[in-house]
């Protein structure tokens, strides 16, 4: 299983699938609101 989380971008407002083992941006989500059963990334502490 690819590790792909989603985070918010704070320009668009919308939210991003980031593949954290590529460090590759995948799609950009056109219509508001998180995508489904994708997890949302937290910021480290």
């Amino acid at each position: 299983m690819a590790n792909i989380v989603q985070v918010k971008n704070p320009r668009t407002n919308r939210y991003v699938k980031i593949d954290r083992d590529k460090g590759r941006i995948l799609s950009h989500k056109k219509s508001d609101g998180p995508y489904a059963k994708v997890p949302v990334a937290r910021k480290h502490k």
